[in-house]
This record gives C-alpha cells, structure tokens and sequence, in this order.
C-alpha cells in the first residue's frame, strides 16, 4: 500500500484486514509505503484488504482503502477437468511395519518396511508425483476440479494401526495425501486404529473411506447381508468423522455386477478393487484398478511399476 503523505505506522498497522484471514508480516518500505508479506496463501482464492489509518500529522483517510485479488490455481494444477478418460497409478498398501514371521504368507506378502515405504515416499516427491485422493480422481473424471501434474493415489487397506503410527508422520512429512479404507467393526481391536486415530488421520487430510463392517466377502453374502455391510459402516465413519464417507473398497477384491451396484445404491462415489490396472474413467468408478505394493520392492522396481502406470 502507498499513500500520497507520510503515515502514522501503528494507526495502519492496527486497521490492516485481510480476508480470508492470513497469517503474515507487516513492514514499512519508507513513510508511505507499506509492504505486507503473507506467510502462506491458498491458491485459486478470492482475498480483499481493508486499510484505514491517519497520517503523521493526524489527519485520517478518507475512508477505508480497498484491494482485491485471486491467486491463480498453483504450478501443479496443469490437468484440465473432464478428460474421458487418465492414467493414474492407485498403489495398494496394507501394513507399514517390519514383519518378522515369513511363514506368514499373507501378512509377509503385505507388509512395507517404514524404510522402503519413506524411501518411496521421497521418490514419489523428487520424481514430481503429486498424491491425491480418489474423491480428487472422482472430481476429476466429473469436471468439477483439475489435478496436479503426475498424480498418484496412494490406498492403505484394513485400517492397521501401523497406518497411524508408522505411514502417517511419513505422508504428513511429505505433505502427501493418501486413502485409507477402514474395516468399521474392527475399529479400537489389537493391531487396527482406535476411533480417535481415525478421527485424527481425516483431519490431518487422509481420506477415510470405507472397507465393510467385517471384511466379508460382499460375492457371497445375500443382498440384505451386503446393504448391511455397505450402510452399516457408511454410517459408523460419517458419525465418527461427521462428514459424508464417500470412498469404498472391496474386501479381498470380491465383489459382482450386483454388489458394484449395491454400493452405488449406496451413496458412495466410487470402488477400488484389487484387479491390476491404471487407466480410469467415471464410468467405470466402481471397478477402479489398482497395482499393489506388496513389500520387498526395490526403489528401481517401484520407478518402473509407477512410471509406466503413469
């Protein structure tokens, strides 16, 4: 801001508004000048200042001066919504931990040391990838949003508590988005996250989602036992997050033309399954595709499989 006359510093300073409100730095370039420094603005935002004060020698404004401006969508927002039709690799993870017992077959076979994941992590980021959400995917594919360059949705099956304590201060020193799709009816057991661990994972950004009451096989189950499954744990996250759940997954990867339809019926916004894939589309929400990272990878390994579903 520059005014005609010499001004009195805290008499401006005092009136300094900013809406939405922002955090930053106020300093004095000369008498007439004022400089103010945001420390952070959100992008593709409306904001307008308000300013008033009186110069040195007392006499006021007349009236309050006025600035408006937008900031622009950010050098990541480079992919147009609407687009038929996007590559975009959804990874699959399960555990974050080191698994001792190899004769576990399923759990070895699913467990991420924290090293190799952060080791990924740090790849995805100097790679350029930008981690998003399926409820961004889903956006997308409707045209209501654009996506950041080379994104990648990042899936954490079950709801394990290693999700909470190990993968969470990963992604948030990256500053990186994920899904985690949470077995409802499991919620507070041994190894899995307490409702307050879910509840602090969504407001940290992660996009809660949901993986039935009991991790059933929703290809057998009768119609009435799979709306129990889907609205059931709907429900038990929507009061426990108090927002709509809109993301799902199906447990095991079972599902049939009739429960892909149960779950639309449902309210939810789109599926991801455990078939291999990543070519997306809205039509075939449902039945998204994902590549799993079942542990053991090498960082060369993991570049290809993600670069070529790129």
């Amino acid at each position: 801001m520059a005014s005609s006359q010499p001004m009195n510093h805290p008499s401006v300073e005092t009136s300094f508004a900013i809406q939405p409100r922002v955090e930053g730095r106020l300093a004095w370039r000369d008498d007439v000048t004022l400089d103010f420094e945001p420390f952070r603005l959100a992008y593709a935002t409306a904001y307008q200042v308000d300013v008033s004060g009186r110069s040195v020698r007392g006499v006021p404004l007349s009236g309050r001066r006025h600035w408006s401006f937008t900031t622009v969508s950010g050098p990541a927002d480079v992919l147009a919504p609407g687009a038929g039709a996007i590559n975009v690799p959804i990874l699959t993870y399960h555990y974050i931990r080191v698994n001792p017992d190899r004769f576990d077959r399923m759990g070895f076979a699913l467990s991420v040391t924290p090293t190799d994941f952060a080791a990924q992590m740090d790849w995805l980021r100097d790679s350029g990838y930008h981690p998003i959400s399926t409820a961004d995917l889903y956006a997308f594919l409707k045209g209501a949003r654009g996506l950041p360059s080379k994104p990648v949705v990042l899936t954490f099956d079950d709801g394990y508590a290693d999700f909470y304590t190990t993968a969470l201060p990963i992604l948030r020193s990256h500053d990186f988005r994920a899904t985690a799709y949470v077995v409802s009816g499991f919620v507070g057991w041994p190894g899995y996250m307490t409702a307050a661990q879910v509840l602090e994972a969504d407001r940290s950004g992660i996009e809660i989602g949901s993986h039935t009451v009991n991790h059933s096989n929703l290809a057998r189950l009768s119609y009435g036992a799979v709306r129990s499954q889907l609205v059931d744990s709907k429900l038990f996250l929507e009061r426990l997050l108090g927002h709509p759940v809109v993301a799902f997954c199906y447990p095991s990867g079972k599902f049939n033309s009739t429960v892909a339809w149960q779950v639309a019926d449902a309210g939810f916004s789109d599926a991801t399954t455990t078939m291999f894939g990543y070519r997306h589309t809205l039509a075939d929400r449902y039945i998204w595709t994902r590549l799993r990272v079942s542990g053991g990878e090498s960082r060369d390994q993991f570049a290809i499989a993600v670069s070529t579903a790129s």
